[in-house]
């Protein structure tokens, strides 16, 4: 399989790595809403069988997306760090799913309510930011695509079974 870009990896896993994304980004997000619209953690009100539906569901794409980030630290990330493209936006996209995962980890596993809490505010905070971080790394690579189309120059090829990348 011949890919048009220096650094890439094939089509399914990178599909596979924006749907756990999206999904994570979904689920999250549609958590924030219904727990902030109801009270934060108090309340009689509070939806807490949808709550936990979501929480679940996350939890199940969190570890889709951590197999499809592996991939990625495989071979994407240091293709990338030899190449020194978009090394800004994809360090952040990495800082923020490790910090993600940590956080991740301490909600799960801790029983100490105040950390619990402070990991969760920070969980919320940094999906936020990896919601704007990943999409910003992937416009940064298709507008270079864009430019070195646009220069007419011929785009670097790689044979993406058989290339050390």
């Amino acid at each position: 399989m011949t890919v048009n870009r220096v650094n890439s990896v094939p089509r399914w896993q990178r599909s596979l790595l924006y749907l756990a994304l999206s999904g994570l980004a979904l689920t999250g997000l549609a958590w924030m809403i219904l727990h902030y619209a109801n009270g934060g953690f108090a309340g009689a009100d509070r939806p807490y069988e949808l709550l936990h539906q979501f929480m679940v569901l996350h939890g199940i794409l969190g570890y889709v997306a951590a197999v499809a980030v592996g991939v990625f630290l495989g071979q994407h990330v240091p293709a990338g760090w030899r190449s020194g493209r978009n090394l800004a936006t994809g360090l952040s996209v990495a800082v923020l799913f490790a910090a993600l995962m940590s956080t991740a980890l301490v909600l799960y596993y801790s029983g100490e309510e105040s950390l619990r809490a402070f990991a969760s505010l920070a969980h919320q905070l940094l999906g936020l930011g990896l919601i704007l971080a990943v999409p910003l790394h992937v416009a940064r690579r298709r507008a270079r695509r864009a430019l070195t189309r646009a220069s007419g120059a011929k785009p670097d090829r790689i044979d993406a079974d058989t290339a050390d990348v």
